[in-house]
């Protein structure tokens, strides 16, 4: 490779093709560089045809031959990180040069697509064009026709990502192939695929978990349910029994009335035995009975006379009432009489007569009252009526 210097100069490339036959879509046509130094190697001006195969840099150490690749990653919008040297784009800018500009040409049907970046070290910022148009970056990043991942260390292998690259698990390699290789909704279906398992999980999970739940649930109302059918067959028994109650009622009213009959019946089958013991003794009661008739006329006739008896005997009471109201007035004029200036003697006689007449007067109805009593009471004249 030529000198550093500020002359235009071609790098040492080993080109298959120059030309765009036989190039598949997306293949790099050709890279140019200008004040650009990737590395300690510094590029004034240069220009590098890949071809539509396999392309190989060669060359001793400190040639540039990283160079290339940290010129084809800048100019396809790939981050600093990725390239490992510098975390400025402007650190990649010709030192003394106020800006430095990579082009990147690529072949694609119906007309090939080139990408300019132009990058100022004042303000370390970036100006895009897209097929001579100014662009942004994230237009250009979104130029998914060009299927190039510069951040994909299975399609761009920056030596300083080796390390890297070599730390990559099984499924980071598989995601990092399917991305490079594969069409573009192979990893888009992969990714949806690793939601879905997730997702499948999540719900094996919560399934498992609302399984549970249920049969946590389930016990809980197993006891509900086993009182509620137990309280189903009490209603039902219940009911069962309501229609019964009638005809129980009906059957223990008829049991209870054939009782009462046959009590009946035994009750009439006594009494007409009772009757035909008794009939004799009821025969000599009729008897005596038709004797006490007229025994009891006559009594009623004696009581009729008792008391016509006794209403006369009142009468003679209140005679002897009256007697003895006028002795006892008598012997009051007596002792009045014996107060005064009479003849005590005189006066005594005449009361003694008098008293004597009384008494005779007395003995006379008490004797006439025995004698009545006697006709009225011949068995009881002993005893007062």
């Amino acid at each position: 490779m030529a000198s550093v210097g500020k002359r235009k100069r071609l790098s040492n490339v080993t080109n298959t093709q120059t030309s765009n036959n036989g190039a598949s879509s997306s293949s790099v046509a050709a890279v140019k560089l200008k004040h650009f130094t990737p590395s300690h190697r510094t590029y004034d001006h240069s220009i590098v045809h890949p071809g539509p195969n396999l392309n190989m840099i060669v060359g001793v150490n400190g040639t540039g031959k990283s160079s290339i690749i940290c010129v084809i990653c800048l100019g396809l919008a790939g981050k600093t990180t990725i390239l490992g040297r510098g975390d400025k784009v402007g650190l990649y800018v010709k030192r003394g040069c106020n800006k430095g500009s990579v082009e990147s040409k690529f072949y694609k049907a119906g007309g090939n697509l080139v990408i300019n970046r132009e990058i100022h070290v004042e303000n370390n910022q970036s100006v895009w064009m897209l097929n001579g148009r100014h662009s942004s970056q994230k237009a250009v990043e979104e130029v998914k026709a060009l299927q190039i991942q510069v951040s994909n260390l299975c399609q761009f292998l920056p030596q300083e990502k080796v390390g890297e690259f070599a730390k990559m698990t099984k499924i980071e390699l598989l995601e990092a192939t399917e991305k490079s290789v594969g069409p573009p909704e192979m990893y888009e279906f992969h990714c949806k695929l690793k939601t879905f398992r997730t997702e499948e999980r999540e719900l094996e999970v919560s399934t498992a978990s609302a399984l549970e739940k249920f049969k946590q649930r389930n016990e809980r109302n197993k006891h509900d349910v086993e009182r509620y059918y137990e309280k189903k067959r009490h209603l039902d028994m219940i009911k069962m029994l309501d229609k019964k109650k009638p005809w129980v009622e009906y059957e223990t009213a008829r049991n209870e009335l054939e009782g009462v009959k046959k009590e009946r019946e035994d009750a009439k089958k006594q009494l007409k035995t009772v009757r035909e013991a008794q009939f004799p003794m009821l025969k000599k009661i009729q008897h005596i009975d038709s004797q006490l008739r007229p025994i009891e006329n006559q009594m009623k006739d004696k009581v009729r006379q008792l008391r016509a008896q006794k209403q006369a005997l009142s009468e003679l009471k209140g005679k002897k009432r009256q007697l003895e109201q006028k002795i006892s007035t008598k012997q009051d004029s007596l002792r009045q009489m014996e107060q005064g200036d009479i003849d005590l003697q005189k006066a005594e006689e005449e009361t003694k007569a008098q008293i004597s007449a009384v008494n005779s007067q007395k003995v006379a109805i008490v004797a006439e009252f025995m004698a009545h009593m006697k006709v009225l009471c011949p068995t009881l004249w002993m005893t007062p009526c």
